[in-house]
């Protein structure tokens, strides 16, 4: 198959997601309070499919070059904060406590890769399901013991890691750091010297 493919399915799923957001927000406006210069999600630190890994890199590449070297210099600081404050073993509910600001974060508040953000960025915002626990933005209006729609989210990197299955072997098993993407330095990143 070829790679074109591969992102046509990656964007299939990301315009879902998109769509899911855009009904959910239109349903409760009142609970879901994203809206342009809110910056919560790009404090939460998370990991990414390898599909959304090349996918982004590839973002990263074509951005001009003083806005590399700004991700890069942001890049030292989600470095160093990483190491300082991120206990190991890694887990959902330990990055759910930490906040490290996004290196894609720009001066002015806006993402500078918003276009090829991946997953995790497009449905925060929303309730997700991990396991038994549910999960809301602090900002949001969600309020405790109502029902409202729920994205489960195992169900989102499930079909993240089959995307990335069909691009490399074994790929639907990989987790990639930011720090990974940025630097080009993860497993398949070889991939990104080819026309993706």
């Amino acid at each position: 198959m070829a790679a074109a493919v591969r992102f046509r399915d990656l964007e299939e799923l990301f315009s879902e997601l998109d769509r899911n957001f855009a009904e959910v927000k239109k349903r409760f406006p009142k609970e879901v309070r994203c809206r342009r210069g809110c910056t919560d999600c790009c404090y939460a630190p998370f990991d990414l499919s390898l599909a959304e890994a090349l996918y982004l890199a590839q973002a990263f590449r074509r951005l001009p070059r003083r806005e590399r070297r700004e991700v890069e210099r942001r890049l030292s600081k989600y470095e160093r904060d990483w190491q300082e404050k991120v206990p190991k073993p890694v887990t959902p509910f330990v990055l759910s406590t930490l906040r490290l600001r996004c290196p894609f974060l720009g001066e002015k508040g806006l993402c500078v890769v918003y276009a090829y953000r991946p997953a995790t960025c497009r449905i925060y915002g929303l309730p997700l399901a991990i396991g038994e626990e549910t999960f809301v933005c602090p900002r949001s209006g969600f309020e405790p013991g109502r029902t409202y729609p729920t994205v489960i989210f195992p169900e989102v990197l499930r079909r993240l890691a089959e995307i990335s299955e069909k691009i490399l072997p074994r790929g639907g098993n990989l987790r990639v750091s930011l720090i990974g993407v940025i630097r080009g330095e993860f497993p398949g990143a070889h991939l990104l010297t080819q026309d993706l």
